[in-house]
């Protein structure tokens, strides 16, 4: 499988903003990113975002060619028709509303698709990656929060207003749960998110917790951790009956370990009809948000 053509991508998120140029072959040429700086609002936001797409189509020009389409993928509940954000947390403060889209389209002065971030890893994964051999999965992106991607018949299931596979606020902990975003509490993302597992430990960033960690120090966070994402993730095997459930996010920088932790925990709560359900790490790592966002500006 190949591109029709060039595609300028993006991955929007709360902390950066990656662009580049995806080829038809889904190599990433002239990767650049900046510092999303959220808290300057989604209009200043939008303006950086584009500013960073024709420095990066200027690079790209003076060698290879013109690009004439570009693909989004960004954090937030998504309108897929509209390029509309309909919802946001607090790591993108004033974007519910926001048409992403449109701005970025009139800026860059082409036709621009956006997705949710993570529908857009799990179409990559799906296409490229370790989706491949199946027709139903979840991807659960374990970082910072937690988001899933749903993909259902070998295509992406979004819902409505691009709103599914939040699987970040599956209700784990139903009285007394710690509080989440938006006056929720007890979500799986503040028991299992690689934040958690740093704020519980005491490591200084993710990287030097999974060097620990996978040197077989103990780390009893990430083992908590793991089996709340185990939990988590029976409960929703039990709705969606995948065959294979993806873990990506910086939580695969975990390693066997983790993995094997997140499957124990699985198996103890889930029927025995799904217990053979695939737990396995991503394959394309922290550029699958932009192949993915190619892949929805080529609506592949």
């Amino acid at each position: 499988m190949q591109l029709p053509e060039p595609i300028l991508v993006f991955d929007i998120g709360g902390t950066k903003v990656a662009a580049a140029v995806l080829e038809p072959d889904f190599s990433l040429h002239q990767r650049q990113e900046i510092a999303t700086r959220a808290a300057e609002g989604p209009e200043r936001v939008a303006q950086r975002t584009a500013a960073l797409g024709h420095a990066v189509m200027r690079r790209y020009a003076g060698t290879q060619g013109t690009i004439r389409r570009a693909g989004v993928a960004s954090a937030g509940q998504i309108d897929r028709k509209t390029g509309v954000v309909r919802y946001a947390t607090f790591h993108l403060p004033g974007w519910i509303g926001f048409p992403l889209g449109e701005r970025l389209a009139s800026a860059l002065e082409m036709p621009v698709s956006v997705d949710n971030d993570v529908n857009c890893h799990a179409l990559a994964e799906a296409v490229l990656g370790a989706g491949r051999p199946y027709r139903h999965f979840l991807l659960a992106a374990v970082g910072t929060g937690i988001g899933g991607g749903v993909v259902i018949d070998g295509k992406l299931y979004r819902g409505r207003l691009g709103g599914a596979g939040e699987i970040g606020q599956v209700l784990v902990e139903l009285q007394g749960g710690r509080p989440c975003s938006d006056q929720l509490s007890g979500c799986l993302e503040v028991y299992a998110a690689t934040s958690v597992m740093l704020q519980q430990s005491g490591y200084a960033s993710v990287q030097a917790l999974a060097q620990a960690y996978c040197n077989g120090e103990a780390v009893p966070a990430v083992d908590e951790a793991a089996r709340w994402l185990g939990w988590g993730l029976a409960s929703i095997a039990h709705v969606l009956a995948p065959e294979a459930i993806l873990i990506g996010g910086s939580a695969a920088l975990l390693g066997a370990r983790y993995l094997d932790a997140v499957k124990a925990a699985f198996v103890e709560r889930t029927l025995p009809s799904h217990r053979d359900t695939a737990l396995l790490f991503t394959q394309l790592g922290a550029d699958s948000g932009l192949i993915g966002a190619g892949l929805i500006a080529a609506e592949l």
